[in-house]
């Protein structure tokens, strides 16, 4: 269950108790123990609920704030000795008027002033309400959650039900990120659509940059990933059932931390402008290994190995050669990726898990509900079908599993459900079970292939699937095939300042450096090497 405003990272806590009496003691601890946006409705068998909070309410800082108005306005006609240069009906005008202005300045500063639960909540909880039930409530920053439980079922007498409900995320649950595959791909099908990537892919240098940079990218990732985090872990307090899937998020939660902090260190800003951006088509102006990186990730549905990314690039290269940047930046492109992944399966799951606290309320009002009469049971029913006129696979699911003892309920909500969703329940339920199987093994995947990343040997790799390497390695004097990694990178760096300054591709250089290498009589001047990182440069500049 959701907040209906949006108070940052805050949560509303719910004690649900037997006894007023009760309620209100723990009411009158929460205050003490310093906490403001506190409340209690209590509903008798016979009256509507009422609301109680501690505090001056508005009203009665209206009253007084009138009364002394009043006084005042009393005092100043007596002693300027004016009480009697007015007739009686102008007096009484005039202090009636003292008497307005202070109460409406009484009125409005117990408004500012007091710190109280949200109206449209209050309402909210109050027509959720059974008789003879007392609601205790606290809205708190998330940080608090523990406090408060700890207060709320600090009673002796009787233990109450809980429930916490997180506001709203502070950013778009909408995610632009396409779902992974479910099948593990063919080596054929990888090619076939590497292939098909590379001829319908142009790039241009003269493209011009679009969408979030990746620095941006990735605080949006962290700021969705620590929210998800902290409201799984707010549900751990409550002791609330947890699916696979979120177990994983929180056990996981340092890696993804780790990596996160790691990425951040790892992407310069400028990384946006120095790779060669696509040209046509809807991801015109984003980076092209950016887009490789999504489809490598795409097509193994999450589930990263050395050897699809190689026959990817293999496939990918023979049709359009990455630049010697694009394959550096490819495995922070594959990370980025991973952490866009893994930001819409933690709110896929952090959604599931609320939904499931959401039928766990119900399911108690319900419950509830038939032990008082068939007319509350039908009152909650039609706030449960005004609250969700459409129920998501999930909820309903989560909700008929906390039913399935309660004869009395059961047939009401299984056909409102099977109405609402237009499909048997056992058929939803099914399908659910087989979507959240499906969500735990790509949660596994992409997690495990952060970790996988972390222990590539990316220098290698880059080695193995670079064109520009096996280019220059052709080196008439056989020597660059023998350089150290440190050495061999200086001519790669190379050989991307020259193409980046004179406009020319990298292909070029390096079929440039190794024609000149070829004409060369002396035995150092075959090595492609002197032309880009010695003295035969400026040969290869002009």
């Amino acid at each position: 269950m959701r907040l209906w405003r949006n108070n940052g990272d805050r949560v509303l806590v719910v004690g649900i108790f037997q006894s007023l009496g009760i309620g209100r003691a723990v009411l009158k601890n929460l205050h003490r123990a310093r906490f403001r946006r506190v409340a209690a409705i209590h509903a008798s068998a016979k009256r509507r609920p009422r609301i109680e909070e501690y505090g001056v309410s508005a009203i009665g800082g209206a009253a007084a704030a009138s009364v002394v108005a009043l006084a005042i306005g009393a005092f100043i006609f007596w002693q300027r000795g004016i009480l009697t240069d007015y007739r009686p009906g102008v007096l009484t005008l005039l202090l009636a008027a003292f008497a307005l202005a202070g109460a409406l300045s009484g009125w409005i500063l117990i408004r500012s002033l007091h710190q109280h639960v949200d109206e449209a909540w209050l309402a909210r909880c109050a027509s959720t309400i059974l008789p003879d039930e007392t609601v205790v409530m606290a809205e708190v920053e998330a940080s608090e959650t523990a406090r408060v439980l700890e207060i709320l079922r600090d009673v002796e007498a009787e233990a109450p039900v809980t429930f916490a409900f997180h506001s709203p995320p502070p950013f778009s649950a909408e995610s632009t990120t396409r779902r992974l595959r479910e099948e593990r791909p063919s080596i054929q099908r990888l090619s076939e659509n590497a292939t098909h990537l590379a001829s319908s892919t142009v790039v241009s240098r003269d493209a011009q940059p679009r969408g979030q940079s990746f620095l941006r990218r990735l605080r949006e990732v962290e700021s969705a990933l620590e929210w998800a985090n902290a409201s799984l872990t707010m549900s751990a307090e409550m002791h609330h059932a947890f699916t696979l899937s979120a177990e994983w998020l929180l056990d996981n939660a340092y890696l993804i931390r780790e990596q996160v902090t790691d990425l951040r260190r790892s992407l310069p800003q400028k990384y946006y402008g120095e790779l060669p951006l696509i040209a046509n088509g809807p991801k015109a102006g984003l980076p092209r290994v950016y887009h490789v990186a999504s489809e490598i990730v795409l097509e193994s549905g999450g589930a990263l190995e050395p050897e699809i990314i190689r026959k990817f690039l293999v496939a990918f290269q023979a049709i359009a050669p990455l630049d010697i940047g694009e394959l550096w930046a490819l495995p922070l492109m594959l990370r980025l990726q991973l952490l866009e992944c893994l930001r819409a399966l933690a709110i896929q799951v952090e959604q599931q898990q609320s939904q499931s606290e959401e039928a766990d309320f119900w399911a108690n009002r319900l419950t509830t509900a038939v032990r008082h009469s068939s007319t509350q049971l039908l009152r909650m029913m039609e706030q449960l079908v005004e609250r969700h006129p459409e129920p998501t696979a999930h909820f309903a699911s989560e909700l008929m599993a906390r039913l399935y003892d309660e004869e009395a309920a059961l047939p009401l909500v299984s056909g409102w459900l099977e109405r609402s969703l237009r499909a048997p329940l056992l058929e939803v339920m099914q399908q659910e079970h087989r979507r959240q199987a499906v969500q735990q093994t790509a949660l596994a995947d992409v997690i495990n292939s952060c970790r996988l990343l972390a222990q590539i040997t990316w220098p290698e790799f880059f080695q193995s699937i670079s064109w520009a390497e096996s280019e220059l390695a052709a080196d008439p004097a056989g020597v660059y095939a023998r350089l150290d990694f440190e050495t061999g990178d200086r001519c790669r760096s190379a050989v991307e300042e020259i193409a980046r300054w004179s406009k020319r591709s990298e292909q070029e250089i390096i079929d440039q450096a190794l024609a000149l290498a070829l004409a060369a009589e002396g035995e150092v001047g075959r090595h492609v090497g002197y032309y880009l990182i010695d003295a035969g440069r400026p040969a290869l500049e002009r």
